[in-house]
C-alpha cells in the first residue's frame, strides 16, 4: 500500500506538472497569435479525439490552412462562463469544452471548431450549447462529426468556408460583442400557476402513469398524462431536438411541444413536468432538450417543472410531500402487480377479452378512488389481496405452455407501447408469455446505487443511509404483494427479487460502477429472469444510448457463456428504425425459444430413472 500510495502521489505530480504546461503554451499560442497577427481555432474534442487515427489527421489540415490549433484544456483556465447556463453541466470534460467557448467569444483572434462522434447522444447536449455560447457573440460555430469515414473533403470545405467568413469579417473589423443572452431565465411554476395552470407530462407506462395523473389530481395539481405518442409527436421531436439525441428524448419532447403546436394545450394557461434523475446519462438534460424546444416554438413563457429528488431544480408551486410520496408509491406497486399478472394470464385464458377486462376495471377503479381520496379503497394490502384474487379466478388452459420472454432495457423504451412496437402484444401475437419487470426496481436501482458511491467515490455515508432507508420503504410497500404471490404457484416466479440480490447477480458479469442509465441493473435483469425461468430476453434500447448498450447488448456473450439455456436479442429503437426488422429479430429469438421449449418437453417425457443420465 505504501508503494501503491508513493506511486499515485507522482502521478498526480505528473498529472498537474502536464495541465501546467498545457495551459501555459496556450498562454504562449495567445500571444504569438497577437504579435503575429494571426488566428487560431480551438479545436474541442474528446480526450480520444487527440488519437490521430481517430481525428483522421484534421489537426494537420488545420494547420496547413494558415490556423493555430489549440486544445480546449489550453485555454479553458482562461475562459470565466457567465451562469446559470440551459443545461445540466454533467462531465469535467464538458465544463472545459464551455469554459473554452467562453473565451473564444472574447478573443478576436479564436475560433472554435468542435468534434463530436456520430452516434454520441452526450454530445447532442454539448453542441448544442456550444452554439448558443458563441451565436450569443455573433462567432460561427462549426461541428465536425467523426466516424469511420477518412475522407477529409468535407472537412476540409468546412474549414475553408470558416476561413473565408473570417476573412470577411476582419475586413468589417468584427469586435464580438454579446447580441443576446446563452444564459437561462427559468420560468417558475409558483402557487398562482397551480391553481391556473394544466400539468402536462409525458406518457412511459400506461399501467402506471393514469394513476400517476391521479395522485397528482388528489394533492391539488391539475395534472393531464399525454397518453399516446404520435407520428406527429415524433415528427415535432426531430424538428426541435438535436438528431443526436436518443429516442426517448426525442419522444417526450415532441409529444410536450406538440401539445401547443396543435392547439391541444394554452401555453398561457399549461406547465410541462418532467422527470430529471441527476446522473450521467443524458435524461439530465431532458429538461434542457425541452425548453430549448419551447423556445424555438414560440413557448418561452411555458413553465418547465423538474421532478426530482437530487435539488437539482425547485419550483415554489411544487413540492414532494409525504402525502404525494405515499400515494406515488402506492401507484406503482399496484401499477407494476397489474401489469405482471395481467401479462401472466392472458396469453392462456379460456375466455378471450375477460383478463383485459379485469385490468381495464382496476385502472378505473383506482383512478376514481385516487382522485377521490377514497380511503376505503385505497388500503395497500386490500387492494393487493384482491387485485390477485380477481386474476387468480380468471379461467386459464393450464396444459398450454408457452416460452416465457422477459422484457428489459432503457427505461422508456421497455415500458412505452409507442416507443417499443407493442412488443408486448407482438410476443403474445406470436405465442409466448411476456414477463416484465416493475417499475419500482428502476427506482430501487437508483438508491442502491449510492453505496457504491459511498465505498468508491466518496459519497456521504449518511446519504448511502437515506438511500438504503428508502429501498426500505419502497419495499415495505410491495412486501405483502410479494409474500402472496410467493406462495401461488401460478404466480410464484412473478415475486419481485430483492435489489440487492438483483445487484450481486450483475456483480457475476460486472462492476456495480456501472451505473449510467439503466448500467448493472439492464444486466441484473436479465440473470434475475434467466434464473427465475425466463431465459428468452428481448434486451431493447434506443439506438446511439452508450450505457445501456454497453451494459445491454455488451453483456450477451458473457451471459450467453455463464447461463447456455438463454436466448437474448438486442433490438434498437430509434425514428428511423425499421419495424419489419425489429419484428424479424423478436421472431427470431421466438423460434429458439419453441425449438428449446420442445426439447425440454422431451427431456421431461424420459423416465425419471434415465433423466440424470441424460442430463450429463
Amino acid at each position: 500500500k505504501e508503494e501503491i500510495d508513493k506511486a499515485a502521489e507522482k502521478g498526480f505530480e505528473s498529472l498537474q506538472s502536464y495541465k501546467h504546461d498545457i495551459r501555459q503554451k496556450g498562454e504562449e499560442t495567445l500571444k504569438w497569435l497577437e504579435e503575429n497577427d494571426k488566428r487560431g481555432i480551438v479545436l474541442a474534442g474528446r480526450p480520444y479525439h487527440i488519437d490521430p487515427e481517430i481525428n483522421h489527421g484534421i489537426p494537420d489540415m488545420i494547420n496547413s490552412l494558415g490556423f493555430a490549433v489549440l486544445t480546449e484544456d489550453s485555454v479553458a483556465h482562461l475562459g470565466h462562463l457567465q451562469r446559470d447556463i440551459r443545461v445540466v453541466d454533467q462531465w469535467a470534460y464538458h465544463t472545459r469544452l464551455y469554459e473554452s467557448a467562453a473565451e473564444v467569444i472574447k478573443n478576436n483572434r479564436l475560433e472554435l471548431i468542435q468534434l463530436n462522434s456520430f452516434g454520441c447522444g452526450l454530445d447532442a447536449v454539448t453542441t448544442d450549447q456550444v452554439q448558443e455560447i458563441l451565436q450569443s457573440y455573433e462567432k460561427i460555430y462549426t461541428t465536425l462529426k467523426i466516424d469511420e469515414v477518412s475522407n477529409l473533403g468535407t472537412a476540409r470545405i468546412r474549414v475553408r468556408s470558416l476561413r473565408a467568413a473570417v476573412r470577411e469579417r476582419d475586413a468589417r473589423h468584427f469586435t464580438p460583442h454579446k447580441i443576446e443572452d446563452y444564459t437561462i431565465n427559468r420560468v417558475k411554476f409558483t402557487e398562482k400557476e397551480k391553481k391556473n395552470h394544466t400539468i402536462i407530462f409525458p406518457q412511459m407506462s400506461p399501467t402506471h402513469f393514469g394513476m400517476f395523473e391521479a395522485v397528482f389530481r388528489a394533492n391539488g395539481y391539475n395534472a393531464l398524462v399525454l397518453e399516446h405518442a404520435t407520428p406527429e409527436d415524433i415528427e415535432a421531436g426531430l424538428k426541435s431536438v438535436n438528431n443526436d439525441a436518443c429516442y426517448p428524448s426525442i419522444m417526450v419532447t415532441g409529444q410536450l411541444v406538440n401539445a401547443f403546436i396543435t392547439g391541444r394545450c394554452d401555453p398561457n394557461n399549461t406547465s410541462v413536468m418532467i422527470t430529471q434523475t441527476g446522473g450521467g446519462c443524458r435524461a439530465t438534460n431532458y429538461i434542457a432538450f425541452l425548453r430549448k424546444a419551447l423556445l424555438e416554438a414560440g413557448y418561452p413563457q411555458v413553465p418547465v417543472i423538474s421532478l426530482n429528488v437530487s435539488g437539482l431544480e425547485g419550483n415554489p408551486g411544487f413540492k414532494i410531500t409525504p402525502k404525494l410520496v405515499d400515494g406515488l408509491l402506492k401507484a406503482c406497486t399496484w401499477g407494476d402487480l397489474l401489469m405482471s399478472l395481467s401479462q401472466r394470464v392472458r396469453p392462456y385464458e379460456l375466455n378471450e377479452g375477460e383478463t383485459n377486462y379485469v385490468y381495464d376495471k382496476w385502472l378505473k377503479k383506482l383512478y376514481n378512488a385516487i382522485v377521490n381520496n377514497d380511503k376505503k379503497q385505497l388500503k395497500l394490502k386490500k387492494v393487493i389481496e384482491q387485485i390477485i384474487a380477481d386474476f387468480d379466478a380468471i379461467p386459464i388452459d393450464e396444459t398450454v405452455k408457452k416460452p416465457r420472454v422477459g422484457i428489459v432495457g432503457e427505461i422508456l423504451v421497455k415500458f412505452h407501447p409507442d416507443a417499443n412496437n407493442n412488443i408486448v402484444d407482438v410476443i403474445e401475437a406470436e405465442g409466448g408469455e411476456a414477463v416484465m419487470p416493475g417499475l419500482a426496481d428502476f427506482m430501487l436501482y437508483c438508491l442502491y446505487n449510492n453505496n457504491f458511491k459511498r465505498d468508491n467515490l466518496g459519497m456521504k455515508a449518511s446519504t448511502a443511509r437515506l438511500c438504503n432507508l428508502a429501498i426500505w420503504g419502497i419495499e415495505s410497500y410491495r412486501k405483502h404483494a410479494e409474500k402472496l404471490l410467493m406462495a401461488n404457484p401460478k404466480f410464484a416466479f412473478r415475486a419481485p427479487g430483492h435489489i440487492k440480490e438483483i445487484a450481486e447477480g450483475a456483480k457475476e458479469v460486472l462492476q456495480l460502477g456501472h451505473c449510467t442509465g439503466e448500467g448493472w441493473f439492464l444486466t441484473g435483469e436479465m440473470i434475475e429472469l434467466i434464473k427465475s425461468g425466463v431465459p428468452n430476453i428481448a434486451c431493447v434500447q434506443p439506438f446511439a444510448c452508450l450505457p445501456n448498450h454497453v451494459t445491454g447488448k455488451g453483456m450477451i456473450k458473457e451471459l450467453r457463456r455463464q447461463y447456455p439455456e438463454s436466448n437474448i436479442v438486442a433490438v434498437d429503437y430509434d425514428p428511423g428504425a425499421s419495424e419489419v426488422n425489429q419484428l424479424n429479430r423478436i421472431k427470431l429469438m421466438m423460434a429458439v425459444a419453441f425449438e428449446n421449449l420442445k426439447k425440454n418437453e422431451e427431456f421431461d417425457s424420459i423416465v425419471p430413472e434415465n433423466k440424470e443420465t441424460v442430463k450429463v
